[in-house]
This record gives C-alpha cells, structure tokens and sequence, in this order.
C-alpha cells in the first residue's frame, strides 16, 4: 500500500496551487463543519488539498466531492437511523467474557495470603488480555461499523473522489506493536488506493476505540485519525500548499505556526465549547446536528469576513 507518513521534513517541496483544507476530528460535533464549508462556498474559496481525521475525514471526502447537498443528506441520516446503537450481538459476547472475568475471582483458594494474590493477579491479567471483556471490547467493539456502508455509498460518490488531481488525505492511528511501541499518524492519500481500500481507510479514520473494532489492513491495525493527529495540518503543508484553512470544533485548539514556516493559516473555530468526549461526541441527533452545522456556517462566514488578508482569494 502506498502512503504518506510522518517525515519531519518540516518543509513542502514545491508549491500547489489553490488553498489546503485540514478538518479536525470530533465525532457528531463535526456537523459544524459542514456549516463552514457551506460559508466557504459562499466565499468562492477553492481547494487545491484537502485533509481529515476521524469525522473530518469523512467530511473531507463529502467537500472532494463537491456536493452540499449530498453532504447535507448524508448528516441528516446519520442523525435519524440511531448509527451508536449497540449492536446486540456484539453485546452477549462481552456479557460471557465479563461472566467468565468475575466468576475467576469466585473461584474459592485456600485462605493464603499469597494464593489470594496469585487469583487476583490471574483475574486482572485475563480481563485485561485479549480473552478478557476489555481486550474482546477492544478487538470488537460494541457497534457493528458495517452500518455505515449504505450511508457512504449512497451520499458519496467514492469513486468519482479518487479521480479527482486534488489530493485527498485520511488520517488514521497506527496501533501499537512490537516495532512500534507507541504507535503512529498515518497519512493516506485516497488517491493511490482503489475504491474498496480507500472506504477501509476510511473506516479506520473513523474507528473510535471501544465504540468500533480497529480495521486490520496489511498486517497492521488501524484506529481513529483523531488519536494521532486531531487537525491534519501536516500532509498538505508537505504536498507542498502554503495556503491553508483548520477547521476545528475544538474552540481551546491551537495552531503551532512555527511549525509551518512560509504558510499561511487560517484557524476556524467555535468561540465556546461545543461539549466534551464522549457526550458532546457521540450525540448524533437532529437536534444537536442542526445546531452545530447552523453555527458552523455563522462562525466561518464571520471569521471570513473579518480576516484582513483574505489569502483564499489570491
């Protein structure tokens, strides 16, 4: 598989025409994004790259697309059909692996100081193993993710993205393993990958730990873009655009522009907090969706007026 990962040049090779676009990740709150995309259309603003992680991965590929509607649509149905609903199978399986965690530390030891520690060593290193209810939580999760495909396939014209010569990244988690002991970003560029990998990368952006199982793609495992890097400044800034607009629904984020010298940055944001994990991210309803795209579109269209060097338009 072909991909971009962290390089630490700190520096773009050549230049690209047109503006960059970095979505941030945030769950439900990222319906705020599609609010500043609809005041970016407004502004004429065209995108020459654009990036994502975890939800804002997902936006990044409904913005390529460039159909508001569509995108529009496809948020109002994540909205109604309930997406976090547990699914039940998955539910029984950690129910039996809980049973079995609890009823080792029911099983009766002589009454030894010693024996009594070596069961509840033995109890915690089995719930915390791969056989335990956290480790089948972690492996499985508690939502079938395959819900989502007939959403994507229906709002997002997957193949008519990767087509497209802007370049289109995806952000997602390399999981720990035995040669990388703290794990990694991953940045991938849809455009190197067929239609079926390129909705598995997807999906890993999206992977959510406990919610989602991690996607297993060549021999590693993947999980949400939003644990490596919550805004996606770097792979446009090293495809080599120096013009860039971070749409954040976090409003404490913070852009380190040092980090990007010759670049211009434009930071969009809420001025107050939209709520906190998990409430604030998981709370895909009509209600809360409405609101947040409403304020999405009042925000950027306020930021973009009032910007005194409207880079966007050179």
């Amino acid at each position: 598989m072909k991909r971009i990962v962290e390089s630490g040049s700190g520096r773009g090779d050549h230049s690209r025409p047109g503006v960059g676009l970095a979505l941030s990740a945030g769950g439900a709150r990222g319906a705020y994004q599609l609010g500043c995309w609809e005041a970016m259309l407004e502004q004429g603003i065209r995108f020459g790259g654009i990036a994502g992680s975890s939800i804002g991965a997902l936006n990044a590929a409904l913005i390529a697309q460039g159909d508001l509607d569509a995108g529009q649509r496809l948020w109002q149905e994540l909205a109604g059909i309930g997406i976090l609903k547990p699914d039940y199978r998955r539910l029984r399986r950690l129910g039996i692996r809980l049973g079995l965690d609890v009823g080792l530390l029911l099983v009766p030891v002589p009454n030894f100081r010693l024996l009594r520690l070596v069961k509840y060593i033995a109890a915690s290193m089995r719930f915390f193993s791969r056989h335990g209810v956290l480790g089948s939580l972690q492996r499985y999760g508690m939502v079938d993710p395959r819900k989502l495909e007939p959403i994507l396939d229906r709002w997002v014209d997957l193949g008519g993205v990767l087509d497209q010569t802007a370049p289109l990244f995806v952000t997602a988690y390399r999981m720990p393993g035995l040669d990388l002991p703290k794990g990694r970003p991953v940045w991938f560029r849809l455009q190197d990958y067929e239609k079926g990998e390129a909705r598995r990368i997807l999906f890993a952006s999206m992977s959510l730990p406990l919610l989602f199982p991690p996607v297993h793609m060549e021999g590693e495992f993947y999980r949400d873009g939003g644990m490596a890097d919550w805004a996606p400044i770097r792979p446009l800034y090293e495809a080599g655009l120096k013009r860039i607009v971070v749409v954040s629904v976090k409003s404490s984020f913070i852009c380190s522009r040092d980090d990007y010298p010759d670049c211009k940055i434009l930071v969009i944001k809420p001025d107050r907090s939209l709520g906190r994990f998990p409430v604030a991210t998981l709370r895909f309803t009509e209600t809360a969706v409405k609101k947040w795209m409403e304020l999405g579109y009042a925000d950027a269209s306020r930021i973009l007026s009032d910007e005194k060097d409207p880079f966007w338009t050179q």
